[in-house]
C-alpha cells in the first residue's frame, strides 16, 4: 500500500539521475487534477445531487471499507498459513484469484473468533453504508442514513465510527502480525479537538477490551 502520494506537490527525488533534486508536479498533471475536480463537482451538483459533507463521508466510507477488507484478508492469510485446513486453504486461494464478498470474509473471521462480535458489528455497519452509497439512485432529498442507530451525518457518529474502525483494524493486525505507523485518526487530533475522553483513551491504546 502506498505510504504517501508521489505525483502532487513537491518531493525530494530519492532515486535515479536526479536524486536529491526537487520533484514538482507538472503543468499537465495540475491541469488534469483541476479537470477531475471540476467533473466531480459537476456530477455532484447536477446529475447525482449530493451535499458536500455527504460526498466527503461517502469518500471516507470507501476508504474505511477498503482498509478493513485489506486487513481482513491479511488476517485470513496469516491464520490459514499457520494452521488452516484444506478447506480454509481453498478459501484463501479463492480470495487471491477470484471475488469473495467482504461479508463472507467477515463471517469467516467471526466463525473462528478472530474478531469479536462488537468488531463484526462495526464491519457490518461500514459494509452496509458503503454499499448504500455505491448503489444509491439520484434523489432530490437527503438520504437519511444511520451509523449504529445515530444519524450518520453528525460529528457524534463520524467520531464514533473512526474510533471503532481503528480498534477493529488494530485487532485484525494483531491477528496477522502486521503493524501500521499511522492510525486513521491523526496523532493527537482527538485530544486537541476535545473528543470524548473514552475515545481519546481508546485511540491512545488504553482501552482494548472491544478488540479482545
Amino acid at each position: 500500500m502506498a505510504k504517501k502520494p508521489r505525483r502532487f506537490g513537491a518531493h525530494e527525488v530519492t532515486t535515479g539521475p536526479f536524486k536529491g533534486g526537487l520533484h514538482v508536479a507538472t503543468d499537465g498533471y495540475r491541469n488534469f487534477f483541476t479537470e477531475v475536480i471540476y467533473f466531480d463537482a459537476y456530477l455532484n451538483r447536477r446529475l447525482s445531487p449530493i451535499e458536500p459533507e455527504e460526498a466527503a463521508v461517502q469518500g471516507i466510507l470507501l476508504n474505511l471499507h477498503n482498509l478493513l477488507e485489506y486487513e481482513s484478508e491479511e488476517a485470513i492469510r496469516s491464520y490459514v498459513e499457520a494452521r488452516g485446513n484444506q478447506r480454509e486453504m481453498e478459501f484463501l486461494q479463492r480470495i487471491q484469484r477470484d471475488y469473495i464478498t467482504f461479508k463472507s470474509k467477515c463471517d469467516w473471521l467471526r466463525a473462528r473468533s478472530l474478531i469479536s462480535q462488537e468488531g463484526y458489528s462495526v464491519m457490518e455497519e461500514v459494509r452496509r453504508l458503503r454499499n448504500h452509497y455505491a448503489h444509491f439512485r439520484p434523489s432530490s432529498k437527503r438520504r437519511r442514513m444511520c451509523y449504529r442507530r445515530t444519524s450518520l451525518l453528525t460529528r457524534r457518529s463520524v467520531r464514533r465510527m473512526f474510533v471503532e474502525v481503528e480498534l477493529v483494524l488494530r485487532s485484525l493486525r494483531r491477528q496477522s502480525g502486521r503493524r501500521s505507523i499511522w492510525a486513521i485518526v491523526p496523532p493527537g487530533y482527538a485530544s486537541e479537538m476535545n473528543w470524548p475522553k473514552e475515545y481519546v483513551d481508546a485511540l491512545n491504546g488504553m482501552d482494548r477490551a472491544s478488540n479482545s
